[in-house]
């Protein structure tokens, strides 16, 4: 439960219905009815209950109105503290605060929370950036509570107290909150996915778009609850152990050719491009190991000429058709690069990925089904023949059937 399924229980005590609800807020009527019917649960377990088009609290959410003020208060005074909204005090973000408190250390709280030190040292420098205040000063025998700590201590206690009364009254039976404050390490910049996020009531969540380019994780994926990246044929990007995979979409492979190449075409060989120049991205990219990796799969060396992939100069070389590179279904720029599709079944993965048992599963899902989703809807504007072609072959396709 987050500050605004607070807020929620009390506008309900309150007598709003759902346009008041979401204008006091300050979400769409879609979120707020969406959160309301998560409250809603199941039988007795649940914090509301349906009344005609309208909600009413049930016995256990009428017992649970006092910590329910109690804890919206205390976030109203954090939040006025450190000078932010209400809603962007994240539950999860207090119990790693006092946490860090009360053990004295990064790597205690990092026990006591069951995380990775490096994610607690992250996320602490991500909420002292978001609130805008140092915390803690750091020595070499751990950390000190700051002044500005100091005053918010007692808040950020009580509605940890008042937090972990409401949890008591959960059962196993409860359906699940989505988190908030979450944290997505993405290798795109996927346009509309943090509004996509917030829309759908997973709010609170920031993306961050990093720089994934050798055959490891980054210190940013490894500190994230969410990591959003490209599996590249023959150079995928190794799992850690503890964290959970899927698949949100997988695109055909393709190469950028020279007009004069690729005139008439509709699939071209990778034997048939050894002779061709080649454009890939800098030295170590898992761009240009994937490369180097299917080209001497199919039985040569790529003769690399060029390592200037994205921007303006890449864009130019390709232009000029000076040299050929390989891409997928999804990154073929518009204008006027004259791709064709590889006869070699090589598929590019977009892959989302987190933290095995941890809070982010069911955002991440959600998030997997949107890409998904998101990039059949560019498919169907842009290629709508490449996404027929997919839909008419399931068995090797069967991301792309209709549903």
């Amino acid at each position: 439960m987050d500050t605004i399924d607070l807020r929620l229980l009390l506008g309900v005590a309150d007598g709003l219905d759902c346009p008041a609800l979401a204008a006091r807020l300050g979400l769409g009527e879609t979120a707020v009815r969406k959160r309301l019917r998560r409250l809603a649960g199941a039988g007795g377990v649940a914090w509301l209950r349906r009344a005609g088009a309208g909600y009413h609290l049930t016995d256990r959410g009428r017992a649970a109105l006092g910590s329910v003020s109690q804890a919206t208060a205390a976030a109203e005074a954090i939040a006025a503290l450190v000078g932010v909204d209400a809603d962007a005090v994240a539950m999860r973000h207090v119990r790693l605060v006092t946490s860090v408190a009360a053990t004295g250390s990064i790597n205690g709280a990092a026990r006591d929370l069951g995380l990775p030190q490096p994610s607690v040292s992250a996320q602490l420098k991500r909420i002292e950036r978001s609130w805008g205040s140092t915390l803690f000063d750091r020595t070499s025998k751990g950390v000190s509570a700051r002044p500005t700590l100091v005053e918010l201590l007692p808040h950020l206690q009580r509605l940890e107290k008042e937090l972990s009364r409401l949890s008591a009254t959960t059962t196993a039976d409860d359906v699940p909150v989505v988190p908030g404050g979450l944290t997505v390490a993405s290798e795109f910049g996927s346009t509309g996915m943090v509004d996509a996020l917030r829309d759908g009531t997973l709010v609170d969540v920031r993306q961050h778009v990093v720089s994934i380019p050798g055959p490891d994780w980054t210190p940013a994926m490894l500190a994230a609850d969410i990591c959003v990246y490209a599996d590249l044929p023959l150079a995928g990007l190794a799992t850690p152990a503890g964290w959970d995979t899927i698949v949100a979409f997988e695109d055909p492979a393709y190469v950028l050719l020279p007009k004069d190449a690729g005139a008439g075409r509709t699939t071209v060989a990778l034997r048939e491009l050894a002779d061709h120049d080649w454009l890939t991205g800098p030295a170590g990219t898992r761009n240009q190991r994937s490369v180097l990796a299917v080209c001497q799969a199919a039985g040569f060396v790529p003769r690399i000429r060029f390592t200037a992939l994205n921007g303006p100069s890449g864009r130019h070389i390709l232009k000029d058709g000076v040299a050929v590179a390989l891409t997928s279904a999804t990154l073929v720029p518009p204008g006027e690069l004259h791709t064709v599709r590889l006869a070699e079944d090589l598929r590019v993965r977009l892959t989302v990925a987190w933290r095995h048992g941890g809070p982010a599963a069911p955002t991440a899902a959600w998030l997997a089904r949107w890409l998904r989703d998101r990039h059949v809807g560019q498919l169907a504007e842009r290629r709508p023949d490449l996404l027929a072609a997919l839909r008419a072959d399931p068995a090797r396709w069967p991301g792309y059937a209709l549903t």
